[in-house]
């Protein structure tokens, strides 16, 4: 018994770090607008604010307001510019990294726009040879269908000529037979 507790114990040692990795990727609602509230959050995690506005910050931001927080009521106003300097280094930083990806992702997008119109124009140009081309095939067919009508009826007419004129040689055949048996009877 006393074994099976131990292991179960074990089993969720082990899986007790696997809880924040749980929690990851959620929809997260800030909705407190009226107040101040704090969210933990995580890497993954979907955040809809639904106020005017919020301030999200970091821990390393944190500690700098923090530590500036706790200096302004110590009066140690040294230490307080040094806190805001630090801070206002830190929000420059994040200016700057925030301008630099931006220029690059408006690098990669205007890129891509110039692709995607490129391979527009592209495709637009080869749909207009096709329907040249199907119009082409098109005319083409019905052209042969005009042709082939014609040598049907050419080939109905000329069976028609060849039977009439088999039965032209068949009656004239059979008239040069009597007029000869005719003849050979008279002379007989």
């Amino acid at each position: 018994m006393r074994t099976n507790i131990k292991c179960c114990l074990l089993l969720l040692a082990g899986l007790l770090p696997m809880l924040p990795v749980c929690g990851q990727g959620k929809l997260k609602f800030f909705n407190t607008c009226a107040g101040s509230s704090n969210y933990r959050l995580t890497r993954g995690d979907t955040v809809i604010i639904q106020c005017d506005s919020s301030l999200l910050m970091n821990s390393r931001n944190f500690r700098i307001y923090e530590a500036a927080y706790k200096q302004s009521k110590k009066g140690n106003s040294g230490e307080l510019l040094r806190s805001y300097e630090a801070l206002v280094q830190q929000q420059d930083t994040m200016i700057n990294n925030g301008t630099r990806d931006y220029a690059a992702l408006r690098l990669r997008f205007d890129s891509l726009a110039n692709s995607s119109i490129a391979a527009l124009d592209r495709t637009s140009k080869d749909i207009g040879v096709v329907k040249d081309s199907i119009n082409n095939v098109s005319m083409q067919l019905n052209q042969t269908q005009v042709i082939i009508g014609d040598a049907i009826k050419t080939v109905n007419d000329e069976r028609r000529k060849s039977f009439l004129n088999k039965l032209y040689w068949g009656i004239g055949g059979l008239g040069i037979g009597v007029a000869v048996a005719g003849i050979i009877g008279l002379a007989n």
